[in-house]
């Protein structure tokens, strides 16, 4: 048993470690996927082109990786797409690798 606390111990801090702690249990490469799937289209009937105007805007909301979180939140549930906790991490996180760059 300790063994296995020790594993599940190294890999959260790991997890940690590779993104803000509001996305510690989202994957990127999985978000990427979710938001292709699940975002893209609501983000480009809104903003033009491929959507992603909203993250690059000068004038763009989100500052911290908490706000980015419940911005994805807040989407999924308007949007009823579907997405669980840890599809939300997962798209948070790829936003966050792909324009927001927290640390």
């Amino acid at each position: 048993m300790s063994r296995f606390l020790a594993v599940v111990l190294v890999l959260y801090i790991g997890a940690a470690h590779a993104a803000p702690d509001e996305f510690a249990f989202g994957d990127a490469k999985q978000g990427q996927k979710l938001y292709a799937a699940k975002c893209a289209a609501c983000h480009a009937a809104q903003f033009g082109g491929d959507g992603s105007r909203v993250f690059t805007r000068p004038d763009r909301r989100i500052h911290t990786p908490a706000a980015l979180l419940a911005q994805v939140q807040d989407c999924n549930v308007r949007a009823r797409a579907g997405l669980s906790a840890e599809d939300e991490q997962s798209v948070a996180a790829w936003l966050n690798e792909r324009y927001y760059k927290f640390k």
